[in-house]
């Protein structure tokens, strides 16, 4: 039998007006909203019809509910409600209020003896059911975040150094604490601290202007260098080495000619009409990606003799490149720009895709992408302060972790080695470390003024250490933090004079190349100090 409510006297009825059993009529109504019941049925305060209802919320017995033209008296209320309704019906009362209709929620509170729900926001439950009915839809996924599991290619060594705060948990229990894992400390919190590692300068290269660009190679054997007079350098890893190690020891010499301080440099490209922002070695073979202002994308061979300068494919697009990224297959291309979407493209056919959903994409310029290195999730930085996850495969978007930074635009992204968390860089200065099985942030880096035109995070040294540059001219260097605890460990390195715009450290060893606008690219690393 159908429950009855009494609608209140001499007011429009909360609801559609149902009849019991008529299914396709109370669906009707209810996609109209209210509507109101005719003068003699508000006088006579009728009886307004809902849908079948478990027994612990009938209205009277069944004889009562099943009698024809029979109003419920206005005393008659629910015999018991289960704790979950009690909490849906205040949050009716409180939608009632904030819709206006102030005597009709003052009547159902003192029907069912209930108060409103005064510890959520305005509007609870119609934001609740609209995300509802987008759940139902398949517009967005139910839940606030769908964990991501992703498998580090290849496979984590016996003995490989990554980032991992089950272990540091183990390593550095707080005081007082079981010997369990734990999650990593607070930050600010007091740990022991580890004494400071040595930066070690090892080559500079002199670009005509700044320089705003930096990668390595997949095997850490080669770097390149972006300069905003559109050149590109290649430079050798050993042969920088070489040239550090000739210059230190006790028979090393002190002077260098200058044709053994240029054999580090392999070749020089030039084919851009504007400054290089982004650059990508492809994985698997000597191919380079970068992109320009000059809204384009220019690949490289870099098996030709070094006399080619060239390009020998263009990707052209209607909007400025601002990053890059290849799919660990190598068989596809991430491009981002001033644009809000994700550019894919086949490296085979040199197609370009992005996502069928427009509400998938960012409402701002893409400033970073990263691809986890199983291929299966990449990660995009958007000036709109959103971080957003995405299945490589179906190129629908999984998570989105809005204001990431404050609101600030996000300006890079980096998967920790292990793929269980990643760490992000915005205009607010500060770096900050996710956990992608949940979406929490659990701790951020940076100090000084909470504002910058741009900020570059990545992790470094086994993970041990996170190196960070960004546009704030009071430090305008290099800082390095402990990747455990988000403590400060150099706020500059001293090695530049001016902002450094761009860095990123090697896949292999604990090296890193930086680029500065005092037009020069710095390779340095990273050393343990001998206790």
């Amino acid at each position: 039998p159908a429950a009855r409510a009494v609608a209140p006297h001499g007011r429009g009825a909360l609801g559609p007006r149902r009849v019991a059993g008529d299914g396709d009529r109370a669906r009707g109504d209810a996609r109209r909203g209210m509507s109101a019941v005719n003068g003699a049925d508000a006088a006579a305060a009728a009886p307004m019809e809902v849908e079948a209802a478990p027994p612990e919320v009938a209205v009277g017995t069944a004889g009562e509910s099943d009698a024809a033209g029979e109003a419920s008296p206005a005393s008659a209320g629910p015999r018991e409600l289960p704790a979950l309704k009690v909490t849906f019906y205040e949050l009716l009362v409180r939608q009632l209020h904030d819709d206006g209709f102030a005597s009709e929620a003052r009547s159902v509170a003192q029907h069912l003896h209930i108060e409103p729900n005064a510890a959520v926001d305005k509007d609870a439950l119609f934001e609740s059911y609209g995300k509802s009915l987008k759940w139902a839809f398949g517009d967005e996924r139910p839940g606030d975040w769908v964990a991501v599991e992703c498998q580090p290619v290849p496979p984590l060594g016996p003995r490989e150094r990554t980032l991992d705060f089950e272990k540091v948990g183990e390593k550095r229990p707080a005081p007082g604490s079981d010997p369990q894992p734990r999650p990593p400390p607070p930050q600010g919190a007091a740990v022991p601290r580890r004494t400071p590692p040595e930066i070690r300068l090892l080559y500079t290269a002199t670009h005509k202007k700044a320089v705003r660009a930096v990668a390595y190679s997949a095997d850490g054997r080669q770097c390149a260098t972006g300069c905003l007079d559109g050149s590109i350098k290649i430079l050798d890893c050993a042969k920088m080495r070489t040239c550090a190690a000739s210059t230190e020891g006790t028979l090393g010499r002190m002077r260098v000619t200058d044709e053994e301080l240029s054999k580090p440099i392999l070749r020089v490209l030039q084919d851009h009409l504007l400054g290089v922002t982004c650059l990508a070695f492809h994985p698997t073979n000597s191919t380079l990606f970068s992109g320009s202002s000059d809204k384009a994308v220019k690949i490289f061979d870099l098996t030709r003799p070094p006399g080619h300068k060239k390009a020998f494919s263009v990707l052209q697009d209607v909007y400025a490149v601002r990053c890059l990224s290849i799919h660990p297959s190598g068989d596809f291309l991430f491009v981002g720009t001033d644009h809000q979407a994700v550019r894919l493209y086949d490296l085979q056919t040199l197609k370009c895709f992005t996502s069928f959903d427009q509400a998938h994409h960012h409402s701002g310029g893409i400033n970073d992408i990263r691809c986890t290195s199983d291929g299966r999730v990449f990660a995009s930085a958007s000036s709109d302060g959103c971080i957003s996850l995405w299945d490589s495969v179906s190129f629908r978007r999984i998570n989105k972790i809005p204001k990431a930074h404050s609101g600030t635009a996000v300006t890079s992204v980096r998967w920790s080695r292990g793929q269980r968390y990643f760490v992000s860089a915005g205009c607010d200065g500060r770096s900050r470390l996710w956990d992608v099985r949940n979406g929490q942030e659990l701790f951020s880096m940076g100090f000084g003024p909470p504002s910058c035109e741009f900020n570059t995070a990545v992790l470094t040294a086994g993970e041990r250490y996170l190196a960070s540059a960004n546009s704030n001219v009071r430090i305008s260097d290099v800082g390095l933090f402990d990747a455990a605890n988000g403590s400060t460990i150099f706020m500059k390195l001293g090695l530049h004079t001016l902002p450094a715009r761009a860095v990123e450290a090697s896949p292999v060893d604990n090296t890193l190349i930086s680029g500065c606008d005092d037009h020069n690219a710095r390779f340095f690393s990273i050393e343990e100090r001998s206790h």
